[in-house]
This record gives structure tokens, sequence and C-alpha cells, in this order.
């Protein structure tokens, strides 16, 4: 099975881009391939602990699930401090990185690359 690696530009409380990210890598999951989000911009809200949504889905807890089954999930670290996003308020399993290491190993590692932007 192949690898896809999500770039996820849009925040978790915008609109339904990160649902539909998550939906997404959780299909690409249960077929069996291993699969990679990077959040960059508002895509980094991904990772914050603690989500209560009262509007939207809880993405929070289905990327707590995914990751326990192999999801890597990371987002940069210059974005999360622009807004306010610390180490040690990320879901566990996830990581703060950055876009010059990590986004660009998890790109060269994966078969296809979707991006989720407005």
């Amino acid at each position: 099975m192949g690898t896809l690696c999500i770039q996820l530009r849009s925040g978790t409380m915008m609109n339904m881009d990160t649902n539909l990210a998550v939906k997404l890598a959780r299909a690409a999951m249960d077929k069996g391939h291993k699969v990679k989000i990077f959040g960059y911009g508002e895509g980094v809200t991904l990772i914050k602990a603690g989500q209560d949504p009262k509007r939207f889905p809880n993405v929070g807890k289905e990327i707590e699930k995914m990751v326990e089954e192999g999801l890597e999930v990371v987002v940069c670290e210059t974005c999360c401090l622009a807004r306010g996003i610390r180490r040690g308020e990320e879901i566990k399993g996830t990581k703060i990185g950055s876009i010059t290491n990590d986004f660009s190993r998890m790109a060269s590692e994966s078969d296809r690359l979707v991006t989720i932007a407005r």
C-alpha cells in the first residue's frame, strides 16, 4: 500500500476542511495506506488538546484514536507560536515541528500529496 500526505491549511473551527482531512485520512488508513498530516497556517489548530466544539465534529478525539493506529501528525512550530499554541498543549502523539524538516520529509516519503486550504 502507498502513503498519503495531507497538508492542512484550514483551522478546526473555520469550516469543515479539517473534518474532511480527518475523514480522508481515516478512509485511506482503513484501506491499509499509511497517512501523514502536516498542519500549516490555521491548520496547526488540529493538534490543540482539549478541543470541545459545540457545532463542529470533535476532530481532536478522532486524531487521538488515529495517532494510536499509526497516523503521523506534525504541525509548523512558527505557525503555532503565531497563534499562541505552545509545546505541551498538543494532542498526545502529535508533534510540533517544522515545514523545512518535517513537511519536506513527509512529502518525499509519500506517493500522493493533497492540500486542503481556503
